[in-house]
């Protein structure tokens, strides 16, 4: 809203994008999986994608061109949904016995992040807007937080063993 000079309408619109690409994403990701049989690879592919799209941010000193924002809110709302294919990897990972608890475990994850990136988000956008009295300094600084969670999420989708996820899946389907 205050980059942009948007109403509160005009900015929930742009946050529906987010929404809708994540709508799209996730099922759609979820057959890409499906289809190639292994869930790292387009795992790892989409975050690498989100991390760019928040890298992006970056590369325009927290603001890029409209347009440009509204592909990147798309593009990281379809990308996280991989984030389903954590579930997948879950169950095929550990015995059924312990799944409703791993992917207990797995959900906080995402829960956690989506607390702690707006707080976080929100503290560092005080500190800098305040520190300069600008508010472009203010997010471009504020948007490294999502780029050091896509890079945290990237480094624990690189440690998925896909071994095991094949393996059990071969077994899920016999």
């Amino acid at each position: 809203m205050n980059l942009y000079g948007m109403t509160r309408l005009d900015a929930s619109q742009l946050i529906m994008i987010s929404l809708i690409g994540a709508l799209i994403g996730a099922p759609l990701i979820g057959w890409v999986s499906s289809r190639l049989e292994k869930i790292k690879i387009p795992y790892v592919v989409f975050h690498i994608i989100i991390l760019i799209c928040w890298s992006a941010f970056l590369l325009f000193k927290g603001q890029p061109p409209y347009v440009l924002l509204i592909i990147l809110f798309f593009i990281i709302g379809f990308g996280f949904g991989s984030n389903s294919l954590t579930f997948s990897a879950v169950r095929l990972s550990f015995p059924h016995k312990e799944s409703g608890l791993v992917s207990g475990f797995a959900n906080t994850g995402g829960f956690l992040s989506a607390v702690l990136l707006p707080s976080i988000f929100g503290k560092v956008l005080d500190l800098f807007q305040g520190a300069s009295g600008n508010i472009v300094d203010g997010y471009f600084y504020g948007f490294i937080t999502p780029v050091l969670f896509s890079i945290v999420g990237l480094v624990g989708v690189l440690l998925l063993k896909e071994s095991w996820v094949a393996g059990n899946q071969n077994k899920a389907g016999q």
